[in-house]
């Protein structure tokens, strides 16, 4: 705010500020492809916005956020690049958001407002969104409201003259614009939205004002400590200066803590009296009207006519209005009577954080009115930036799969022209925020073997906060002491927004404060800029409604998007288990038999046909039908499964006149799920299933909301997904598992759907996102812009980028070109290649062990014992040729078990351990840093390096890195085809080759399950080079490499080297080795040299 000229023009890639002086070609060529698509100006947002009826008359259509899919191998800067793109665009919107809602220019009398240069809006908002008829009309034509104060209340002259004169400052606007747009500033449209904007831009400088505060003292006690906060990030050492500005960030976040307790507890003293003998006379008064602790868990009356409102029962206003009318007035009182030594309070730190106050949406002069209310209504729905009213300021949104990939990206922005100030929010789960010991270890004496897993913290936690609320029925048990106010969990919140923090940095804040960090992140999420967070919070709907993340308008980039349909299937998957049916089922006759005599007559009903379903479920699930029981029999799955469609499993359950979208809508306008978990939690009949007879169910988690979730789906077509139905191979009487419902997802696209509705722009990012067809196939299949573009992206590269690769690189590496872009209204394509020269990798297929035994791992031969050895002899060859740092990725889990036996018995593990130390991936996550630090450690200390097995899609194959000496060579063993008698899988295949026959475009399910296999493969590969000076062999050690051309096809174009198929005659043993031994050779006369 306040850093750009009015006049700004939406940033190009040449003019964005880079980090250093000379970027790669392939980053700047990412950030105009990012940024000309978004550019307002291109013309596409009218293409996207208008179209054409059946009539022939142009009206409005849902706008749809453009995508832009960015292939960029690992090790080009792609990270860099994405921040630096998108905090230019930031930048620009942050600035035209707050022009956004001026006038139009008029003609006529009023066309000298012509004069004044804004910056161009595009789609950003448009004020013809706004009611053009002045209050004054309206009051002639009709009885005021009452409660329209908001509209009736004028500003007087000087408070007129002092937001237009801090308004002009703001925007570098000269005075005399502001005083030709005086005719226009007396509509009732034009007052409103000039108050929303003056009041967000008020917000928002005592945000920054505060921020920059916090700034100037952490910089000061910098200076003192002798350290320059400019070279933080260059310093090397473990008392590097990070670290020291870290310490002293906990010491300004632990002092602001310790002044907020100090005044809560000064004020908890006054109000102690006066809170007691309120909630005296509460307590006479409910014992006198005889009103019951558990009528708030009675469902109110139904009808059918209640289906179009948002609720049951609409809230009364009265409050939030006199409230917010009560602290306006007094300020409007003072004005009006020239009290000079008027002056309002310095604002909290939750309402410096509140949403409503930084969009404007909230009530007007009222800041701290709005975070008292911030759960409850916002006083309008117009805000700046055309974000949803109360979610704060306009966000770049960054989402990965792993935690080190946010951490990496949050180091680049630090990086970025903007890192010291952009104000950026780390979200993460409760075991990576949480710093009481309590809720994290259940051995305080043994922490490393006594963690606890994600389910048992927030378990804990929750029953903490409840504790909390409950303390003086609970005392034999604490309550959580991060918890103690409100308060110091949005100081903690504000202190996190001083500097770009991960998650790390966040917890110790935390820790340090003694605040809980994992609120604090929810918190500042409104005065965040940038969010990074998993892709699990992200694309559930359900999650972001949890932590009060909005994504209307918004950037949102994903990173590694390949894996978004794999998240997508497993969050839209569900499962409806025996025990859960019979739970909610026992919860919900409890409830009737409590309230049976006060339920309205179509409670009764709607009840009665949710009590039906339950026990329809129950008995199929408990009986295994005839059908299955015999195809069980024949065969030998332990575990017997069917796999129906929705429509048919309701015709089987004999449901299918029950109408289930009815259902659903009366389970949601009812809250029944919300009602039963409050009512079950306060219930002691012994009737109701106990977390000791029920451990697989949480006291926090209403059953009947799970079996809410499973009925929606049943409410979706066949072509979304199906229903796998479960049995225990044992009696039920006897084994451990539950017969169970799964609903699995086919068609991952339908969740995305939102997200394209409601974001500005969707940026895929990858290094192996390639072909764009199978993306756009699994993520935009009903999208047939999308997919047409998608065929036309691929089909260009095939002529033009990926044909200049083949023919020209051996003979003119300089002709082939850096990247290519394909743009369409709704895809924008990239793609490039690497940014290290041919010479500094080597990509050899190795068909012939060393003693000439074909290396076969298909499935059926991998594991005999001939091939287990020869692999031995494989590894145990290329150690005395290898230096530093050995990579090997493996197919699966249960093949590196099988081989480590075979070894340990024959004593090829003894032999590879003299040649270098053996490390194995862990199948613990938690464990995973610390091997990786042990066999880093390993590589550099020693001269003979370290020998790593990794599994392909496994830990270590995404989002590690392997740079340098960390892995001079990767062996990739065999091809990570996936389980084609998976009844998923097959059902996945064999829609995409009926969506391909029927439109004629996209991927079959042959080719899908090819593209599966081979991204592992290019995944796995990319962990070795990450830098343009890096240099690596690659070896791919399966005789099919060299004989199946599609296999090497799929390849990247960087690791071919322009060979359009490998040359099978160099694929042996002896020649691989030898062609191995001359390139480190080489690499090490050159470091030599050097």
């Amino acid at each position: 705010m306040g850093e750009l000229p009015a006049n700004v023009d939406f940033p190009i890639a040449a003019t964005v500020q880079f980090p250093f002086d000379s970027p790669y070609n392939v980053q700047r060529e990412l950030m105009a492809a990012i940024l000309d698509t978004l550019n307002p100006g291109d013309g596409n947002n009218e293409k996207r916005c208008v179209g054409v009826n059946s009539g022939g008359i142009s009206k409005p259509i849902p706008r749809r956020a453009p995508i832009i899919m960015l292939e960029s191998p690992t090790g080009t800067g792609k990270s860099l690049s994405l921040a630096c793109a998108s905090m230019a665009w930031l930048k620009y919107c942050e600035h035209a958001d707050l022009n956004e809602l001026l006038p139009p220019k008029v003609d006529g009398p009023k066309a000298a407002l012509s004069d004044t240069t804004y910056p161009p809006n595009g789609n950003i908002g448009s004020t013809d969104a706004f009611p053009r008829t002045s209050s004054h009309d309206s009051v002639k034509n009709s009885k005021i409201k009452k409660y329209d104060w908001i509209e009736a209340w004028q500003p007087n002259d000087q408070q007129l003259n002092t937001d237009r004169s801090m308004s002009s400052h703001l925007l570098h606007l000269p005075e005399s614009s502001i005083n030709r747009m005086e005719p226009l500033m007396r509509t009732s449209s034009f007052q409103q939205s000039e108050q929303i904007r003056i009041f967000a831009i008020q917000n928002r400088i005592a945000l920054d004002r505060e921020l920059s505060s916090i700034r100037a003292r952490l910089d000061r006690l910098m200076t003192v400590a002798n350290f320059d906060s400019t070279c933080t990030d260059k310093c090397e050492g473990p008392n590097n200066g990070r670290d020291q500005e870290q310490k002293l960030r906990e010491n300004l976040v632990r002092s602001g803590v310790a002044g907020v307790l100090a005044k809560e507890r000064k004020h908890n003293r006054i109000l102690a009296r006066s809170e007691k003998t309120c909630d005296d006379h509460s307590q006479k008064r409910r014992k006198i009207l005889g009103l019951e602790s558990r009528d708030e868990f009675l469902l109110e009356a139904y009808h059918s006519s209640d289906e179009g409102r948002d609720n049951l029962s609409s809230n009364s206003e009265e409050d939030d209005d006199d409230t917010a009318l009560g602290d306006l007035n007094r300020a409007i009182d003072a004005t009006k009577q020239g009290n000079k030594s008027y002056r309002p309070l310095p604002l909290s730190s939750k309402a410096l954080l509140e949403g409503s106050n930084l969009d404007g949406s909230g009530y007007l002069n009222s800041p701290e009115t709005n975070s008292r209310l911030h759960y409850r209504r916002k006083r309008n729905d117009l805000a700046v930036g055309g974000v949803t009213a109360g979610t704060g300021l306009r966000k770049v949104i960054y989402a990965a799969r792993t935690h080190s990939q946010l951490s990496q990206f949050i180091g680049e922005l630090r990086r970025t022209h903007w890192g010291k100030d952009v104000k950026v929010v780390a979200l993460g789960s409760r075991s990576l925020l949480c710093s009481n010991n309590d809720v994290l270890f259940s051995l305080k004496s043994n922490k490393q073997i006594s963690r606890r897993g994600e389910t048992e913290i927030t378990e804990l936690c929750l029953d903490m906060q409840k504790n909390n609320k409950v303390k003086a029925k609970l005392k034999q048990k604490s309550s959580c002491p991060y918890m103690a106010s409100p308060e110091t969990i949005s100081t903690l919140a504000l202190h996190s927004l001083v500097r770009p923090t991960d998650i790390e940095d966040f917890a110790k804040l935390g820790k340090s404060s003694h605040s809980c960090s994992y609120y604090a992140s929810r918190e500042a999420l409104n005065a965040a800029e940038v969010v990074v967070l998993p892709y699990n919070t992200l694309l559930s709907s359900q999650a972001r409604q949890s932590v009060g993340l909005s994504i209307k308008n918004a950037l949102i980039v994903i990173d590694e998007a390949h894996n978004i349909p794999e998240t997508l299937r497993n969050i839209s998957s569900c499962k409806l288990s025996l025990p859960v049916a019979e739970a909610a089922l026992s919860q919900l006759l409890a409830y009737t038999r409590k309230y049976s005599g006060r339920l309205a007559g179509r409670n009764v009903f709607y009840l009665g046909q949710i009590r039906r379903i339950l026990s329809t479920m129950i008995k199929y699930l408990k009986y295994l039908p005839n059908a299955s029981k015999k195809a069980s029999e024949d065969s030998e799955d332990k575990q017997r499964r069917e796999m129906i469609a929705a429509v048919d499993l309701m015709f089987t359950l004999k449901l299918d006149n029950v109408n289930l979208f009815t259902i659903l809508r009366y389970m949601e306008k009812s809250r029944l799920s919300q009602k039963l978990l409050g009512f079950i939690n306060n219930e002691d009949e012994s009737g109701i299933p106990s977390k000791e007879t029920a451990d697989f169910l949480s006291k926090h988690v209403s059953p009947m909301s799970i079996f809410e979730t499973f009925i929606q789906r049943l409410t979706g077509t066949s072509k979304e997904g199906k229903i796998i139905v479960e049995w225990p191979a044992v009696e039920l009487s006897t084994g451990v598992q539950n017969a169970t419902f799964r609903f699995v997802q086919i068609h991952s696209g339908s969740p995305l759907e939102n997200l394209v509705q409601e974001s500005h722009a969707i940026v895929l990012a990858g290094g192996t996102l390639r072909p764009f067809t199978h993306v756009a196939a699994e993520l935009f299949g009903d999208d047939v812009d999308v997919m047409i573009a998608a065929s036309n992206a691929e089909r260009h590269l095939a002529q033009e980028f990926d044909l200049a690769g083949s023919s020209k690189s051996a003979s003119s590496p300089s002709l082939i070109p850096s990247s290519s872009v394909h743009r369409a209204p709704r895809l924008t394509t990239f793609t490039c290649g690497h940014v290290i020269p041919p010479s500094n990798v080597i990509t050899t297929c190795l068909s012939t062990g060393p003693t000439g035994e074909s290396l076969d791992f298909r499935h059926f031969s991998r594991s005999s014992n001939v091939i287990i050895d020869e692999l031995g002899r494989l590894v145990l060859n290329l150690c005395s040729v290898v230096p530093k740092g050995f990579v090997v990725f493996l197919p699966s889990y249960n093949y590196e078990s099988q081989i480590f036996q075979r070894w340990r018995s024959t004593g090829f593990l003894g032999q590879l351990e003299k040649k270098k130390s053996l490390y194995r991936e862990p199948k613990i996550s938690r464990d995973l840093d610390a091997t990786l630090e042990r066999y880093s450690d390993t590589v550099n200390s020693t001269n003979a390096g370290a020998l790593l097995f990794s599994v392909m899609g496994g830990k270590m194959s995404e989002g590690i890195n392997f740079a340098d000496d960390m892995a001079r060579c990767v062996l990739v063993v065999g091809l990570p085809y996936p389980d084609i008698t998976d009844p998923v899988l097959k059902e996945k295949m064999k829609s995409l080759d009926k969506d391909c026959s029927d439109a004629g475009i996209g991927i079959s399910g042959q080719a899908y399950y090819q593209n599966l296999c081979m991204r592992t493969v290019n995944q796995s590969v990319g962990r070795a080079i990450r830098h343009a000076n890096d240099y690596a062999s690659i070896i791919l050690a399966d005789s099919r490499y060299a004989t199946d051309t599609r296999i090497w096809r799929a390849l990247p174009a960087w690791l071919r080297r322009g060979c359009s198929v490998p040359n099978q005659c160099d694929a042996v043993f002896e020649k691989v080795l030898k062609e191995v031994q001359t390139f480190f050779a080489e690499k090490k006369e050159i470091r030599r040299t050097q």
